[in-house]
């Protein structure tokens, strides 16, 4: 198993003229060839497409065409027109090593159970030189499987996720309505369900800096994604219900509740009401009633000492954290810089 399976690559395309031929080229130039590229140009106003079609002349690249929905229901119809029994998925403005691939055919040749991998990943800017990495400290090269929820936000990110596509199908794919937050629902959702696979290695680049991406969005448009944030929690929980039960995710969502909470706190007070009073029941019953009223009368300095706290006994637990310090030199030279 693994050795020589058909791999679905899903790029959903919106105005990435200017960073999707260093993208496509990280992808077509892979040491594992044994891939289909299925691009969903979600309704770009740039040249996009024909850039593409300028190029890269490579019968494993198909191109569709549809009117603006939104890059889940973009991701989702790349998904649906896959042939691949896994589907990884790539940013137009992300890249990967030359052997990324290949490191998760590896993962599913150790771990064909698993219905999703990730892998770490380097992190850099067009408006600065300066690399960070993301990745687990204690799995550094390593192939492993583990609990998702020990840390989903430092163990993955969309453009170093491969999921099956029976896994993913069962998921619910990407929730349409959201405008943030889709890739940690998704992955989550699949976390609640499946085997999870992680790979030590940084094998993916997250550019930032790129005009139009979330993180550089003004505080206006982040009250108004602030929605979507709530709906992520409810998302999750409401699929959560009826699924085996796994202690640790209900850990973590209270952990990362109070982690959002902790920076709203920072903003006027519209921002925790409108993010609170949005959660539902089960959401807010992850909390204690001594925390909500702190939290609720808005006693900042109280509640970010509360908070404080049971971060430092979260981190107790000694799971990979977001931003974790590494020392590079435990990574093999070639996947450093790239």
């Amino acid at each position: 198993m693994g050795h020589n399976i058909l791999i679905t690559v899903v790029l959903p395309l919106y105005n990435k003229a200017h960073t999707i031929i260093n993208t496509l080229t990280s992808v077509v130039t892979q040491t594992y060839g044994n891939f289909e590229i299925i691009i969903i140009d979600d309704g770009s106003t740039d040249n996009g497409a024909e850039i593409i079609s300028q190029n890269f002349h490579d019968s494993r690249i198909r191109i569709i065409s549809q009117s603006n929905t939104g890059v889940s229901a973009a991701r989702n119809r790349g998904v649906a027109e896959a042939i691949g029994e896994y589907i990884a998925f790539i940013d137009g403005d992300d890249e990967w090593h030359p052997e990324y691939l290949e490191h998760i055919r590896k993962g599913i040749a150790l771990y064909p159970e698993a219905g999703m991998l990730c892998t770490g990943g380097v992190g850099t800017s067009i408006l600065s030189p300066r690399i960070s990495y993301s990745i687990a400290k204690k799995y550094i090269n390593h192939i492993t499987k583990l609990n998702f929820f020990e840390n989903p936000a430092a163990l993955s990110h969309t453009s170093r996720t491969v999921v099956k596509k029976e896994v993913f199908l069962n998921a619910g794919g990407f929730p349409i309505k959201m405008k943030c937050c889709e890739d940690y629902a998704l992955t989550q959702k699949i976390g609640l369900i499946s085997e999870f696979v992680y790979i030590g290695l940084p094998l993916a680049k997250y550019i930032g800096g790129v005009p139009g991406q979330i993180t550089s969005a003004d505080q206006e448009t982040r009250y108004i994604l602030l929605d979507s944030v709530v709906e992520y929690y409810n998302h999750v929980m409401n699929f959560s219900k009826d699924k085996p039960n796994n202690k640790l995710f209900k850990i973590y969502f209270r952990y990362d509740i109070r982690h959002r909470i902790k920076g709203l706190l920072k903003q006027e007070p519209k921002w925790f009401n409108k993010f609170y009073y949005g959660l539902n029941e089960e959401n807010k019953a992850l909390l204690n009633p001594i925390e909500k009223k702190i939290y609720t009368h808005h006693w900042n300095k109280i509640s970010s000492c509360w908070i404080n706290i049971s971060k430092v006994i979260w981190r107790m637990r000694f799971y990979p954290i977001v931003g974790e310090q590494i020392d590079i030199n435990t990574i093999p030279q070639k996947y450093r810089i790239w």
